[in-house]
């Protein structure tokens, strides 16, 4: 075993333990793979993402997350990094029919500042359901593996869990990580009705008219920020909820009792589904650039340095992810997503002697020894409805 680049502190040492990487290729030898199309096998453990223009025009540091998530899954995972570059091998319809896709993606029609994560939703339910897996945004950086977070159980015959997905209040959910088994008859029903919203439009504005979703009009942020969630935004409920039309559609989902073909999707996210806090697991430190950033032989007694210890280290034994956000034009601060992709920043996820390297570091080599994640017992909405999923 070769010595760690760095110690587990004495107070974590029965929350962590060194462990070698599950995957020793090299970075290089990591991406090379990833450039080519996977073949597909009978295995339901993909890991898919999307990045519209290809994995060589990802921020560096994004693709640190991906060759990190091989080095903490290992080789019984497959990930495959689909794009929409003409004639790439992991172009996104050489995996999905376009009879499955609006046809603005498919014609690459698109418009608005958000085509790429919009090009992404149409994928994060249609991959998962044709193959399994899990579909994570490249700006996750992982800390503990798939088969812990959720797969494990999922691939267990004798739980009911078929899906997993982060958890926010509620029934909304986080899209940026979504596991299913293959054909889970909720991500197939949640993938049609987004599809479906967006049936002749080219942009997300104006997807919260459709009377499918109408209700949307009505949230606002109280409830998010009652869990504690506090972006600054600087755009209305109305513009952030129609942004995430592909949450609403779950919310709409979660609201569907049997209306006569059987199946009851209310019944289904409570008995089926693994939720898990995302308060706890995703975003325990998003505003923490400056942590990031000190270095590890700053002055230990600094509100600088105290601040980046206990952020980081409160990342590595206790969360399954971190979540990095861009929040383009929708946030009133920056969001680290925004900080990283700077050009003057683009090695500070890295930089030697950080906080920042340490996260890298310690996201594949210190293992949790926690048993599980922080699973959420849902309740079925107050207003449910006997309606087909495209019944007004």
């Amino acid at each position: 075993m070769t010595a760690p680049k760095y110690e587990i502190p004495k107070e974590f040492k029965n929350q962590l333990r060194f462990v070698e990487s599950a995957d020793s290729r090299s970075d290089d030898e990591i991406v090379a793979s990833l450039r080519k199309a996977a073949p597909l096998n009978s295995s339901e453990k993909n890991i898919w993402a999307f990045w519209d223009s290809g994995l060589d025009s990802m921020p560096a540091w994004t693709r640190r997350n991906v060759i990190n998530w091989a080095r903490l899954c290992g080789p019984s995972w497959t990930i495959r990094i689909l794009d929409a570059v003409p004639n790439s091998p992991n172009h996104a319809l050489n995996y999905v029919p376009p009879a499955m896709l609006p046809e603005a993606f498919v014609k690459g029609t698109l418009k608005g500042p958000y085509t790429g994560p919009h090009s992404a939703d149409f994928l994060r339910g249609a991959l998962p359901y044709l193959y399994g897996g899990v579909f994570i945004d490249v700006g996750i950086i992982l800390i503990r593996s798939l088969d812990k977070i959720c797969w494990d159980i999922l691939s267990d015959p004798s739980k009911p869990q078929q899906v997993s997905v982060p958890w926010m209040y509620g029934t909304v959910m986080a899209n940026h990580f979504v596991a299913a088994r293959q054909h889970d008859p909720f991500i197939k029903r949640w993938h049609d009705l987004f599809v479906y919203l967006w049936s002749g439009k080219n942009s997300h504005e104006g997807l919260s008219a459709n009377p499918l979703v109408a209700f949307a009009q009505k949230l606002d942020f109280s409830a998010s920020q009652r869990r504690g969630f506090a972006w600054d935004f600087q755009v209305g409920p109305g513009v952030v909820f129609e942004y995430i039309t592909q949450v609403i559609a779950w919310l709409r989902l979660c609201m569907l009792e049997e209306a006569g073909d059987g199946f009851s999707c209310a019944d289904y996210a409570q008995n089926n589904i693994l939720w898990f806090d995302s308060m706890e697991e995703d975003w325990a430190a998003e505003k923490f650039f400056e942590a990031l950033t000190t270095r590890l032989d700053d002055d230990p007694e600094s509100e600088r340095y105290k601040k980046a210890y206990e952020l980081i280290w409160r990342l590595l034994t206790k969360s399954s992810m971190q979540k990095i956000t861009h929040g383009k034009n929708l946030t009133k601060t920056p969001a680290l997503g925004i900080l990283l992709d700077k050009p003057e920043n683009v090695n500070k996820d890295i930089e030697e002697g950080t906080f920042a390297d340490l996260l890298r570091y310690g996201s594949v080599h210190f293992e949790q020894t926690r048993s599980q994640i922080a699973v959420v017992k849902i309740e079925k909405p107050v207003e449910t409805m006997k309606k087909g999923v495209f019944e007004p």
